[in-house]
């Protein structure tokens, strides 16, 4: 390659940098809730960008060329996460060698007088601790609650996303739901 050539597409990169840059990192923090992982990825957008320029036939717009980078970066990213070594599962976390929860307050109901739920959802004390609890998810639990009850997406979508088979995809919501009311419980039931 000639050096009039280098210095043409350098030049076109360092424009779609500063042009692109704030979109790419939007959508990346978006799919991945994290700035760090999102930052990073970006930078793999634009370094895989420039590596294969020559595929670029300009039959749509850059930015739409490097959204598509953008997605297939994520989705390895999110193959790595939920392909990697299988997580070992017991039931002996949660059950005794009888079949009984290990803590018996998991399963026991909170008391009527306690709970009600417009009031919780109206009380910003109550509010604030259930932010709290969810910020303190494992990450990989959080997307999967953040998809399922905000994003109000179907199971069978998340899991295809997600790469996740269905059994995965419930014990991931079980034990976020188990985590988040042991959370509530504890800081703002026993106050």
């Amino acid at each position: 390659m000639r050096q009039t050539e280098i210095s043409a597409s350098a030049f076109e990169l360092e424009k779609w940098i500063d042009d692109y840059s704030k979109n790419l990192l939007d959508r990346a923090c978006y799919l991945l809730s994290d700035k760090e992982d999102a930052k990073d990825v970006v930078q793999e957008v634009f370094l895989s960008a420039y590596k294969n320029k020559d595929s670029f036939q300009e039959k749509s717009s850059p930015l739409t060329w490097l959204m598509g980078i953008l997605h297939h970066k994520i989705a390895d990213i999110y193959k790595k996460r939920y392909n990697g070594k299988p997580q070992p599962f017991s039931f002996e976390t949660f059950f005794d060698k009888h079949g009984e929860w290990i803590e018996p307050d998991v399963a026991d109901p909170w008391e009527e007088d306690e709970l009600s739920v417009s009031a919780l959802l109206d009380n910003d004390g109550f509010n604030d601790i259930f932010n709290q609890c969810l910020e303190r998810l494992p990450r990989r639990w959080l997307i999967v609650v953040n998809k399922c009850y905000l994003q109000e997406q179907k199971a069978a979508e998340i899991c295809c996303e997600l790469n996740l088979s269905l059994t995965n995809y419930w014990k991931l919501l079980q034990r976020s739901r188990l985590q988040l009311r042991k959370c509530i419980d504890v800081h703002f039931f026993k106050l």
